[in-house]
C-alpha cells in the first residue's frame, strides 16, 4: 500500500474513533411543552417527557425540579432504563404513580397558590447499550427542559380546593333511618294484617 493510501486509511480510522467518543447533543422536552400544570389541592398532576440524542447512548440518571415555593412534592416514578440514541428517543407519558414526572399537591394548598422552577435532566453517555464504556466526560451531564430553544419554567397552579368526603357515620345513619321508615310503612300495609281485620 502506498503512503498516501495509508494516510487516508489512518485518517478515516482516527475520525471514526474520535466521532465515537464525541458527546452527543441531548434534547429534553416536557409534555405539555410549556410545562404548565394545574390541579386541585390534594390531587396529583404530572408531566410526560421526551429525551433525544444525536448519537451514542444516553441514560437517565435523575430529574430535579428547582422550585421556588413548593405547594406539594415532586417525584419521578418509574424512570426507564432504556437509552436514547440517534433516531431512537425516550418518550415517557405521565401515568399516576407509574411513569413520567409527578407533582402531588398538598391537601392544604390554598386556591391560587403556585410554584415554578426549572426542570433539569441529569444523564450519562456511553458508547454501548450495555453501559460498559462510559465516554470520557460523559457522566453527570445536565440539560434543562426546553421549548422553542428556550429553557422552560415549569409551573404547578392550584385551581381548586381539596375534595371533601362526607363522614361515613352520617351517611350510614341516613341510610339506616330511611330503611327503618320504609320497613315500618311496609309492615303497616301487610296483607296478613288486612285479612285479620275482616275476621
Amino acid at each position: 500500500m502506498n503512503p498516501i493510501k495509508r494516510l487516508i486509511v489512518a485518517v478515516a480510522a482516527f475520525t471514526a474513533v474520535a466521532s465515537a467518543d464525541v458527546l452527543p447533543t441531548v434534547a429534553f422536552t416536557l409534555d405539555p411543552p410549556n410545562g404548565y400544570l394545574a390541579g386541585a389541592a390534594g390531587t396529583s398532576v404530572g408531566w410526560g417527557y421526551t429525551i433525544s440524542s444525536t448519537s451514542n447512548f444516553v441514560f437517565i440518571e435523575s430529574f430535579s425540579f428547582d422550585e421556588a415555593s413548593p405547594v406539594g412534592a415532586f417525584s419521578q416514578p418509574g424512570v426507564p432504563a432504556d437509552a436514547a440514541t440517534g433516531g431512537s428517543p425516550i418518550i415517557v407519558p405521565w401515568l399516576l404513580d407509574t411513569s413520567g414526572l409527578q407533582y402531588d399537591i398538598d391537601a392544604g394548598a390554598l386556591v391560587g397558590a403556585a410554584t415554578e422552577g426549572v426542570m433539569t435532566l441529569t444523564y450519562d453517555v456511553y458508547s454501548d447499550a450495555g453501559q460498559d464504556n462510559l465516554i470520557d466526560g460523559g457522566s453527570g451531564l445536565t440539560v434543562n427542559a426546553q421549548f422553542n430553544g428556550q429553557d422552560v419554567t415549569a409551573e404547578v397552579f392550584v385551581n381548586g380546593p381539596a375534595a371533601t368526603v362526607p363522614e361515613p357515620g352520617a351517611f350510614t345513619l341516613f341510610v339506616l333511618g330511611a330503611a327503618a321508615l320504609l320497613l315500618r310503612k311496609c309492615s303497616a300495609e301487610s296483607p296478613l294484617r288486612a285479612i285479620g281485620a275482616r275476621d
